[in-house]
């Protein structure tokens, strides 16, 4: 079925129109607006040791004007008309504008550019130099972030941090984050998200991207202790822009997208379905010596197509209709069988779009005054997904203000507010006769379809057949396309307010307010023409809930120099609340179909829940930073102690130290004076503890649950206790030590750093089994132990720069090996959830499959009756396994350990080339050392379509895919052959842009116009042979710990088209 889309003109397809014609306009003007050359400007540039610098950039202001200095630091420049001054520049030292109106030769002396350093990094409660940092910390800069064009900065951190894996996503769920992997076994391993200085637990997904000015990420123990018991997973802190004293800016930033599907598990098209069914129908006669024939009393006794055996197939007659068996007769029209004149039905692409179309629009106002400074944003994106009515809308609005009030106060307030809508789609699946079809031919009728003139191909119009192909037990999947209903609609705001005041005697005090507000609504229907229902009674429900938190906090700080000394206090008073209440309602039986969810209470049967859940924690928190001799040695030392309600009385107070320490060795004499090509080299070493606030509300108490019973004709509800409480438990803590090195080399022209590290982790959630006597079977306990330890590398690159040509290059390296240390009641392994002392959190351990499956070679056959002697009934083209212990007996001792979930490697890397007024942007990333479980999604009992493979047959033994066989039910341990390696690169974005010369779009009253075109994961190299190596790694240990046969991601190939303006 090929969906067709009306193509209407928009507000934005008509905006388009006009930037074209201006372009071409600015084109066609371009002979009339050149210009003429006049004086030449003679120099020289030296640095401060008055050595001449080759290969530096001169450039005339606002021209395209431009030349670079010889081997003897000389230039010489023709001016052109306009702007009389020249932009001096160089890698690692600070640009230059020089006034060249009364001035023929000139010398230039370039100092030193330590502003890289001097960047300020948010890192909690707090800023501080990039210079001066003692513990592990990454940021990613706002033009770093939305160059890949993401709908979420979760989507913007992908390979952009060392030790930080971004993996999966789809269009309406979010990707899984871990930094420096997994330490707890049961509890959360995400990372704590702070946004503007406040802890947030839902607003991330919701942030436009392109509000956010920087994110950091807190990945040592030394610099996340500051958020004790939340900070053992890692900190992500989001700072969004602020307003800026000057001009007002208005930027627009916006694009559309039209995806195709990349990679997907195609299935057996009508040939190939009905080949595999006619093998599925073949026996064959093993003479045990390597030969083979076909056994005559075969349901298909033939090698070959045969139309007589062909009529009599099963699930070729099963159709009572006869549209499957007039779907094959016309392939034999010409008395010999040609497959090409098969009619066939593809029921797969049925459930794809064309294509998915897509489109982000943002529009921003920056400025202000002195004293006051506001930043407004607003966004709308909506985009479609592959599936049919598959969407998501997101509208954001956003108001950050800042006003000065004298001298020494300061006040500020944050507001976003964000509503977004979605739904998954209905899909078809392809596991349908491909010869059959889903519509009533001319004439047909009834659950089958039957009396139809089946000649004539199935037509929409005539309606839906409700058992196509004669799969009685099946409804048709086209009913869902109408009878399937919903959607997902949220809201949020998160506002904050700040006050702050600030001395002349180095001391500040500042309030934080922190408010959250989220509610959310799932709606959902079944029609009963739907699947899920089968012309029983339709189905409705409603699911509600509402959230709303906040966070009240002082900050005290001190910041103080004197002599060759500099202090910095800061003491933290913070109390935080949350609050979630959910109700859920559903009816079966609802007598007025077209009223969907909204009347549920006409349902014939009904019902309700609600809860509600109350948390709360009061913290203290300590740290000072001391410097000496101008911060060429820090330290830095902190402690927080965490209240909560979650625990129980007499242990709800847990604390977490941490310090660090730093030392600039580049500013020591000895690499100063004698290693000039060094211009940064820092050591930092630090230890912290952490935890994770993973004990549940109410948990430590215990629970009970309710059930309805009849007491003589009286209905009752009886309570009893479903867990046994537990008032010791406490939090998850983890103690790591962080190694690291800065550096920076050649002026900064490569930069980067190295971090070591090693975490153990203690008191992990984990159930503990208790005796029978007690009542209960288990108690949650702290009891577990994990370690983590790993390397980060990343590198910045400055590989080459002339006056017309650049190129930057990032690198982010990470490797990461975790295992567990213990276990509850002490045990070496919990074979039931795949736990095992000394191995992974997630670990795979399950039987070992063999390259391919049994053959029929004569020593074949002679281990294959060893194997059956042993009460085994394997036989040619069935499943073949490792004998680990060799006692021709497939058991629980041929176990062994198959591989871990999580990539023991991960990389990215960037890379930026400019010339002149282009500029090329591409992306890679990849996973490396994981193992993929996943259902192949292949079948071999000869009837429902599934994927196309290429299986054993006699003439094809070199498979790893089972002969088919008619009715055979699945082989046991057939999950062996499921695990595949996950290494992958993948080239995910390919970006080409041009920005028009200034002198251009000011005619027209544009700052900047800059137009790209985008292509987004162009190329995968893997070897996994299903469809997203990535999106996998993403799975859950859930149902199996694995996807099914058709829930793997299908991969999109994006085609993106951008503008960027400033006004």
């Amino acid at each position: 079925m090929k969906n067709t889309f009306l193509y209407k003109p928009t507000s934005l397809t008509k905006s388009k129109s006009f930037l074209v014609i201006l372009l071409l306009g600015i084109l066609y003007s371009l002979p009339t607006l050149a210009q003429q050359k006049g004086r030449t400007i003679n120099g020289k540039v030296l640095d401060e040791t008055q050595e001449a610098l080759i290969g530096v950039s001169i450039v005339q202001k606002n021209t395209t004007n431009a030349t670079v200095t010889n081997t003897d630091g000389e230039f010489n420049i023709e001016l052109i008309t306009g702007e009389q001054v020249l932009i001096v520049s160089y890698i690692g030292m600070e640009t230059q504008q020089i006034d060249v109106s009364n001035k023929n030769n000139i010398q230039i002396i370039l100092k030193e550019n330590n502003k890289r350093l001097d960047e300020v990094v948010v890192i909690g409660y707090g800023v501080q130099k990039k210079r001066d940092l003692t513990g592990s910390i990454s940021q990613v800069k706002a033009e770093d972030l939305i160059a890949t064009a993401p709908t979420t900065i979760q989507e913007a951190l992908r390979g952009k941090v060392a030790g930080m894996m971004v993996a999966g996503a789809d269009l309406n769920t979010d990707p899984m984050i871990r930094i420096r992997g997994n330490r707890s076994i049961e509890a959360t391993n995400d990372p704590l998200f702070v946004i503007d200085g406040i802890p947030s637990a839902s607003g991330v997904s919701v942030i436009n991207p392109s509000d956010v000015a920087s994110i950091e990420v807190l990945k040592d123990a030394s610099a996340t202790a500051i958020y004790g018991s939340r900070g053992a997973n890692g900190v992500i802190l989001v700072t969004t822009k602020k307003g800026e004293e000057g001009k007002v800016n208005v930027e627009y930033n916006g694009y559309v997208t039209i995806g195709k599907i990349d990679n997907m598990r195609k299935v057996r098209n009508a040939a190939e379905y009905i080949e595999y069914l006619r093998e599925a129908d073949r026996k064959y006669i093993y003479d045990g010596q390597g030969g083979y024939t076909l056994d005559p009393t075969s349901a298909y006794p033939s090698m070959t197509p045969n139309w007589e055996y062909d009529q009599k197939m099963e699930y070729i007659t099963r159709d009572q209709s006869g549209y499957v068996l007039e779907s094959v007769r016309k392939a034999w029209e010409s008395g010999t069988y040609n497959p090409s004149m098969l009619r066939g039905f593809n029921w797969q692409m049925a459930g794809y779009r064309d294509e998915a179309i897509s489109q982000n629009h943002n529009i921003s106002i920056r400025g202000g005054s002195k004293d006051t400074k506001i930043f407004l944003s607003g966004s709308f994106m909506d985009n479609q997904g592959i599936t049919p009515r598959s969407f998501r809308t997101r509208y954001t609005l956003r108001m950050n203000v800042d006003q000065k009030l004298g001298k020494h106060i300061n006040m500020g307030a944050t507001t976003n507010f964000a509503y977004w809508e979605y739904f998954n789609g209905t899909g078809v699946g392809g596991n349908w006769n491909p010869l059959g079809t889903p519509y009533y031919t001319p004439g047909g009728s009834g659950d089958y379809g039957n009396g139809g003139d089946v000649t004539k191909n199935g037509d929409p119009a005539l309606g839906l057949v409700p058992h196509p192909t004669g799969e009685g037990m099946l409804w048709n999947p086209f009913y869902d396309f109408t009878g399937n209903q919903g959607k997902t609609k949220r809201n949020q705001i998160d506002a904050t307010l700040y006050a702050q005041i600030t001395l002349d005697n180095g001391l500040s005090y500042r309030a934080n307010f922190g408010t959250n507000y989220y509610s959310g609504q799932e709606q959902a229907f079944y029609a009963s023409a739907s699947t899920q229902q089968g012309f029983g009674h339709a189905r409705a429900n409603q699911n509600l809930e509402f959230k709303r938190s906040w966070t009240f906090e002082n900050i005290l700080s001190y910041n103080k120099t004197f002599g060759q000394h500099s202090l910095n206090l800061t003491g933290v008073q913070s109390v935080e609340k949350s609050i979630d209440e959910p109700v859920t309602a559903s009816g079966v039986g609802l007598p007025i179909e077209s009223q969907w969810y909204y009347n549920l209470g006409t349902a014939s049967t009904q019902s309700a829940t609600s809860g509600y859940t109350q948390w709360s924690m009061m913290s203290w928190m300590g740290r000072a930073i001391y410097g000496f001799k101008d911060n060429r040695y820090m330290l830095t030392a902190s402690i927080r102690s965490d209240g909560s309600s979650r625990l129980a009385e007499g242990h709800k107070w847990v604390a977490f130290p941490s310090a660090s320490f730093a030392w600039r060795i580049s500013d020591e004499a000895f690499i100063k004076n004698n290693i000039p090509v060094v211009s940064n080299l820092k050591l930092r070493l630090g230890y912290g503890k952490t935890g994770n606030s993973a004990v549940n509300p109410y948990q430590t108490i215990g629970q009970i649950s309710s059930s309805r019973y009849t007491w003589g004709e009286i209905g009752a509800i009886g309570y009893a206790p479903n867990s046994l409480s537990n008032p010791l438990l406490t939090w998850e803590t983890t103690g790591q030590y962080n190694l690291g090195v800065d550096f920076g080399i050649l002026r900064g022209r490569i930069s980067g750093s190295v971090d070591v590290y090693k975490q153990n982790t203690k008191d992990l959630l984990m159930f503990r089994a208790l005796p029978e006597v007690s009542g209960f079977g288990q108690i949650l306990s702290n009891i577990g132990e994990t370690e983590n330890q790993g390397i980060e590398v990343a590198i910045s690159t400055v590989n080459f720069e002339t006056k017309d040509f650049k190129w930057n290059t990032s690198l982010q390296f990470s490797m990461n090996k975790e295992k567990i240390v213990k276990l509850a009641s002490g045990l070496e392994k919990d074979v039931a959830n795949m736990w095992f002392v000394g191995h992974p959190v997630d670990t795979y351990y399950d039987y070992v499959n063999t390259k391919n499956v049994w053959g029929y070679s004569k020593e074949d056959m002679e281990e294959m009756a060893k194997f059956n002697a042993n009460g085994h009934s394997y036989k040619p083209g069935d499943l073949r396994f490792v004998d680990l212990d060799g006692n021709y007996k497939i058991d629980e001792k041929d176990r062994d350990f198959r591989g871990q979930k999580m990539p023991k490697w991960n990389l990215g890397m960037g890379n930026n080339f400019y010339y002149k007024n282009f500029d090329l942007y591409i992306f890679m990333y990849g996973m490396f050392g994981h193992t993929i479980y996943s259902d192949p999604g292949v079948g071999h009992d000869g009837r429902m379509n599934t994927r196309v493979v290429n299986y054993w047959t006699p003439e094809n033994t070199q498979s790893s895919f089972r002969k088919p066989t008619k009715g055979d039910a699945d082989q046991p341990h057939r999950e062996a052959y499921w695990y595949n390696k996950g290494d992958f690169v993948r080239i995910s974005d390919i970006t080409l842009g041009y920005t028009l010369p200034a002198s251009l779009t000011r005619i027209v009253g544009v700052e900047k116009a800059r137009f790209y075109a985008q292509l987004q994961n162009p190329f995968t190299f893997t070897s996994y042979p299903n469809n997203d190596p990535e999106g996998s790694v993403k799975a859950t240990r859930d149902y199996a710990r694995k996807h099914e046969s058709y829930s793997e991601p299908t991969t999109l190939r994006n085609y993106m088209f951008g503008v960027n303006l400033t006004f």
